[in-house]
């Protein structure tokens, strides 16, 4: 029988960990899992619950991961879902996303935090999520904003190499999995997956297991 595997998930942006934590738990059920929220102190809230065999980032988290530099003996295996280097499409790093379009998602979520979370949802192709129904707290919504801001700013602009396991879905709305290649070359492209999230932890389960 094998052992019970600890991993990590840093989460994208606006996913709740119960709703992600389902669609993990559903694929690795018998492994151990801790979740964590996108924000700028990732790295010190991971490095006091490690070690781990593996660190999961998504979108989001995926960039959040490549920038903490956080050493292997923490982390275990680092695994990029639907990776973000550049989230912008100025940045040229993959995003398929303008600024623009990204300063307005900004002055939306100021508006009407919900209905531009939703909106997201529904851009994104993330199917396997449930849409947010109750207003944020102040504390949320300032996670949000920082999360935005972050993908705004942040860049990452080493190549990847095959010690780093990344997924992408070849119908993904927000990165364009062939641009990755230049810097991931070993990506692993999933057909028929987009940004969500499901068909993507299925198929790490198939390549880690």
């Amino acid at each position: 029988m094998n052992e019970r595997r600890k991993i990590a998930w840093i989460l994208g942006w606006a996913i709740p960990s119960t709703s992600f934590e389902g669609l993990v738990c559903q694929v690795f059920p018998n492994d151990d899992h801790l979740f964590f929220e996108a924000r700028l102190d990732v790295a010190s809230a991971i490095t006091l619950a490690a070690p781990f065999d593996y660190t999961v980032g998504y979108s989001l988290g995926s960039l959040l991961l490549l920038k903490s530099n956080l050493p292997l003996g923490i982390t275990g295996k680092k695994v990029l879902l639907s990776p973000v280097l550049g989230f912008s499409r100025e940045m040229n790093l993959g995003g398929k996303i303008s600024d623009a379009h990204l300063r307005y998602t900004q002055r939306l979520l100021d508006l009407d935090p919900v209905r531009t979370v939703n909106a997201f949802y529904e851009t994104s192709g993330l199917v396997s999520l449930p849409r947010r129904q109750e207003p944020y707290t102040q504390d949320s919504l300032e996670l949000l904003k920082f999360g935005l801001n972050f993908l705004g700013k942040e860049r990452h602009d080493e190549k990847i190499n095959q010690d780093i396991l990344c997924l992408c879905g070849a119908l993904d709305t927000l990165l364009d999995a062939e641009a990755l290649k230049t810097s991931i070359p070993e990506l692993r492209v999933i057909e028929d997956a987009t940004h969500d999230p499901l068909l993507l932890i299925e198929a790490l389960e198939a390549v880690i297991t």
